[in-house]
Formats: structure tokens, sequence, C-alpha cells
């Protein structure tokens, strides 16, 4: 822990230091750079131990508040989460540094980039907390500062607007924890992580209130259906950097405190575990299918966040179900699936968020029918931003293919199973279908911003942006291929932390865990094969087009003079997908002379959310005439309530024995 907490002094050093030297850029700059890199690489150094099958000495301190001594630690799956925090994290903050540059003198640049520094401080201690009071300190620290960091240009009206959503949304998810710890510590000693695993058995009704509660709280951080309506606005109204922060790490605390609480309290109830595989399957079909409606780029990608964690709950219900059925393989692999999906969609979001503000800034909009032809100008981006979709879309030799390899492992485990549980084989069509309308998702995306033709001048000024921004995406991108061919890196200890959060030896899965390790070897194998495949190609390639070649026309489709508005737009390409799904999708069509298009609503927020806080409004304006601020209306309620509390204690007999 040592090396975790002088990690962390100096990232909270280089946010000071960004903060102190505002006035000096460069120097500002390379003090905030250098000391969180600094920082991360320290913090990562004793979660890669644990992975590596070591133990870090925990920190216990005597505080003189209720509620214990605040104990902090790392196990396998804290080191797991840690890698996101400080892995994402350091790329994300190096890639702030440029992004921000040009908004010098316009914007607290400075501020943003010390806020960085703290937000993730506080991300590491909510994963190396093993008490109450410090995780919820924590917990707290992270979501509102989170706010500032979103809210960067709060002139703009919908970034105020995202602010607010999500501002509500995570305090009302924080509530819900305060109850849920506040329940279930009336079963424990005190309130560390160990007390409180100790009294869980006597929490009636195996636990339903806390793992109800718990789904509401860390749910909402996480963003599932329907529990996501706060997610879009604000992924889309932040920073790029930010959105990348939030998406491939703030969300994930949510899918942390999850697998905690279920660590915590043991096998949780069938219900729950087929609740949370429902939701899963619910998340990944809607999110991906809300993306394929959207139009502003990061819109779409704030949907795949939802998506993709509908697949970690996939996973996670599959581990719940396998440890309610007594299923020692189904849990370990449920819950390996969920934790490594957790990494692997960490790494590529960041990625594809990242790429996204490079877009942005190169071309200054986020519109996708208004791009095109970006590979030809920004090759690098083009290259990075083509890395993370095929990461994002589950396709070899890339690491989203090996996660969701595991989560598929376990549904077809289950399926063999002679339990209720074979019921969840099914999800194989559910998860099949979500990869499947991703892949079209990112084909559209793709397509329409980097290939063909520039639809607008604003993608005919597109550059490629410097290397203090596209440095953070090679990275990432090289982590997705490193997973990608050297899975058994990440497996092994995912496998390990799966088990402990199932409350199973690290070998419970046996001679499974043994062909799983193997079939990985299997995977990178043939992953390399590929790349082999797909370097020989470039190259024979790269070779035929270096001749002398006859240039000629595009065919025109029987168009005479063929103009840029006859290529796909967002619209043209999604619309026939998402007629299928009817008006789950939220999407309707204008139809113009020469013109169509597609507009979507968020169904949730729109349709539910912002419904319901009107009527709590109108309710609370109704109520407005009860305060006048006169004296004899207030003694009349006075009188009031003592007429009831009389007729009350009439009615139950005076309210005791003489």
């Amino acid at each position: 822990m040592t090396l975790l907490l002088v990690g962390l002094l100096l990232i909270l050093a280089g946010g000071l230091g960004a903060a102190a030297l505002r006035r000096w850029h460069a120097t500002a700059d390379s003090v905030f750079g250098v000391l969180v890199a600094s920082g991360c690489v320290l913090g990562v150094v004793p979660a890669i131990r644990v992975l590596a099958g070591g133990s870090v000495p925990g920190v216990s301190l005597v505080v003189a508040v209720p509620g214990g001594p605040w104990a902090f630690g790392i196990d396998g799956l804290s080191a797991f989460f840690l890698l996101v925090v400080l892995g994402v994290g350091l790329a994300s903050a190096i890639y702030g540094l440029g992004y921000l540059a040009p908004e010098r003198g316009s914007g607290p640049v400075a501020g943003s980039h010390a806020l960085t520094a703290v937000v993730l401080a506080a991300l590491a201690l909510v994963v190396t907390a093993q008490a109450v009071v410090p995780f919820l300190i924590a917990w707290e620290s992270m979501a509102v500062l989170a706010y500032f960091l979103l809210v960067f240009e709060a002139e703009r009206a919908e970034v105020r607007r995202g602010g607010l959503i999500y501002l509500v949304a995570t305090h009302t998810g924080t509530l819900a924890l305060f109850a849920m710890f506040a329940f279930w510590g009336g079963f424990a000693t005190t309130l560390s992580f160990d007390a409180l695993a100790a009294g869980a058995a006597s929490l009636p009704a195996r636990g339903a209130l806390v793992l109800g509660l718990a789904l509401v709280g860390f749910g909402l951080k996480a963003g599932l259906v329907p529990l996501h309506f706060w997610l879009p606005d604000a992924h889309a109204a932040a920073p790029s950097h930010v959105s990348a922060l939030m998406s491939g790490v703030v969300i994930k605390m949510g899918i942390y405190g999850l697998l905690r609480v279920v660590g915590l309290l043991g096998a949780p109830p069938a219900w729950w575990g087929w609740l949370v595989l429902m939701l899963g399957l619910s998340s990944g079909v809607l999110g991906v299918v809300w993306a394929l409606a959207q139009h502003d780029l990061k819109r779409l990608l704030a949907y795949h966040s939802v998506e993709n964690i509908g697949i970690i709950l996939i996973g996670l219900g599959l581990g719940g179900l396998g440890a309610s059925h007594h299923m020692p393989v189904v849990a370990v692999l449920g819950f390996a699936g969920a934790i490594l999906h957790t990494l692997n969609h960490a790494i590529f979001k960041s990625l594809l968020f990242l790429g996204a503000g490079a877009v942005y800034r190169a071309t200054g909009t986020r519109a996708i029918d208004r791009l095109g032809g970006l590979a030809r100008r920004m090759p690098l981006t083009w290259i990075a931003f083509l890395v993370g979709s095929v990461a994002i879309v589950g396709l070899p030799p890339l690491n989203g293919f090996v996660s969701e390899w595991v989560v598929y492992q376990a549904l077809f485990r289950s399926g063999a199973a002679h339990s209720p549980t074979q019921l969840a084989v099914l999800g194989v069509a559910g998860l099949a279908l979500i990869g499947g309308l991703a892949l079209a998702c990112f084909a559209k995306v793709d397509g329409i911003v980097f290939l063909g033709t520039a639809r607008s001048a604003d993608a005919q000024r597109g550059r490629e942006v410097g290397a203090g921004m596209w440095g953070p995406m090679v990275g990432l991108a090289i982590a997705c291929g490193v997973i990608g061919l050297v899975p058994v890196l990440v497996v092994r200890p995912a496998l390990a932390a799966g088990a402990l959060v199932a409350g199973l030896p690290a070998d419970a899965v046996g001679a499974v865990g043994a062909d799983v390790l193997h079939a990985m070897t299997w995977i990178a194998f043939l992953s390399a094969a590929l790349v082999v495949l797909l370097l020989l190609g470039g190259w024979a390639w790269v070779g035929m087009t270096g001749r002398r070649a006859a240039r000629g026309e595009t065919w025109g489709c029987g168009y005479s003079q063929p103009v840029l508005r006859a290529q796909y737009t967002a619209s043209s390409f999604a619309a026939p997908l998402l007629a299928s799904f009817g008006p789950v999708t939220g999407v309707h069509e204008s139809h113009e002379p020469g013109r169509f298009g597609t507009h979507a609503k968020e169904l949730v927020l729109d349709g539910a959310v912002l419904p319901l806080w009107s009527a709590v409004r109108r309710f609370a304006w109704g109520l407005r005439p009860i305060q006048q601020g006169r004296l004899w209306v207030y003694l009349v309620y006075l009188m009031a309530a003592l007429l009831l509390l009389l007729g009350y204690l009439a009615a139950s007999g005076g309210g005791g024995a003489p």
C-alpha cells in the first residue's frame, strides 16, 4: 500500500502544480504530466503484484468518528479496478493537456487538470477502501468533483442541463447507498467490510433489501437500463478526455460496487441473478439500438457504454445464478467475464472517446453527417479509432473478443447444468444480437466519418492532431492488441478475482479453468495468425497500388452526375435496422423533398423521468399556499396536529397500560 499512497500523493501534487503554475502554461503542463504519470505507474505496481498472485499488506487507521477504523487494502478485485483507474486515468489526463490547450485564456484549464488529479485519487480510494465511511467519502468526492469536470463549458445550455441531470442522478444513487449501508450496519459490530460480511448471515430474506438498494445505488452510477437516463447527456456534454474518464472508469465504480456487495454478502438469491441477467440483456440490446439512431458521435458512443454495461451485467447475473445454484464453474466464469469485460471496455471505450475528441478538435463538429473522408487527412486517428471499433464489436484479434468469449463460455456452461439455470443459455442469442448490431453501428460510424468524401467544409479542414493527443490513443490501441494476442495475462487473474467474488478458492474451477486457459493459448495463436494475414494482405495491397493503374469514376448507381448527397448518411444507413425494432427505438422519421432524416428521443428521460419531475414540481407549487408566513395560520396547524395526536391516543387506548 505504501507505493499506492506515494503514487496518489504524486498525482495530487501534479494537480496542485498545474493550478499553482497556471500562468506558465508549458511548465504547468510538464509538471502535471510528469507527476501524474509517475503516480499512476507507482500506483499500478502493487495492483500488478496482486494480480500476479502476490499480496500487499493493508492499512488501518484509527479515527475519532463512528463506524470503526478506516481500512484500506488491495485484493484481486481491487487490483483489477485499480488497473482500470490508473491506466485509463493516465491516458485521459495526458490527452487532456493537448485537448484543452486551445481553451487557455477562455476557460479554467488549470482547474480542470487539478480536478482530474483529485478525481483519480478519489477513484483509487473507492476501490481500495475496506470500510464504509472512507468508501462513502471517496465515492461522494468522486461524484461531486466529476460534475465540475463535466460542466467545463458551462456557458452552453446543453452542458448545464447534462450536468444537472447527472448531479440529481448521482446523489439519488448515493442516498440509496447510505440506506443500504445503514440497514446492513445494524447487523454488524462495526462498519468495516469484514464486519459486514460476518453479519450478512443475519440479514432478513437473504439480504433482499441490501441487494435491491445496491442495484439502485450502484446501477445508477453504472448506467444500466432504465437508470441510464443521465448518461448520454453527461458524456456528450463533457470534454472528450472527461468523457473517456467517465465512461471508462467512473461508471465502472457501479460495477465494482455490485461485485463487492455480492462478495461480502455471499451467494445471492436466484431471483437477483435472473433480474441482473435480464437487465443486462435489456441494457445491451436497447443500448446498441439507441446508439444506431444517434447522429452525434459522442452521444452514439455514450449509448454504447449502456450496451457494454449490459454485457458486463450478463456475466454478473450468470455469476450470481451459479453461486445461488452451487455451480462453481458458472459462478467463476460469469464473475470473471464481468470483471474482464470491465477492463477491456475501459480501454477500448476510452480510446473511442479520445478518437472522437480528436475528430472534434480537427473539424469543430461532432455531427456524423457533416464529416467524411477523414481517413486520408487524419490517418493516425483513423487507425486508432478503427482498432477501438473492432475491439468494441468483439472481433479477434483484439481484447473485446477475449472477454466476450469468457461470457459466452459461462452461458454455454449454464445450459449444460441440470437446474433452472439452463434457461440462461438463451442469453447466447441476445449476446449475439448485441454483437451483430454493434458491428452494424460501427460500420456506419467508421464508414461515414472516415471514408468517402468530405460532406462539409468542416470535414475538409480536418488535419491530424498533435502527438499529445494521438499518443494516448496509440497507447490504448496497443493495450487492446496486447490483451487480444496474449489473453492469458488477464484471464488467469480474472478467474482468480471471479473466484474471490464467488467466495471460492482460486482453483475452484479446476479442470475447466485449465481448459479455459488452454483455449486462450489457441486464441492467441489464431489471433497472431490473423495479424500476419492482415499484414501480408496490406503488403500485397501496397505493392499492387504502387503500380500505375487506370483511374475512373465510381459507379454512380445510374446517376449521370454523382454528388456528395448521394453518399450514405447516418439516418439512411440505420433506418432499415431501426424499423425492425419499432417504437422501442424512440425514433421517428422525417421525409422532406430531397431529404430523409431520423430523429431519436430518449424514452426514459423524456418519457418518464422528466414528466415525473414535472408532476412533483406541480404538487410542490400546489403546497406553497400552506406556507403563508402568518402566525394565526401556524397556530391552526399546531391545533390540528394536537387534535390528531389526541385522536390517535384515544383510539389506541391512551397509549399504554395504566
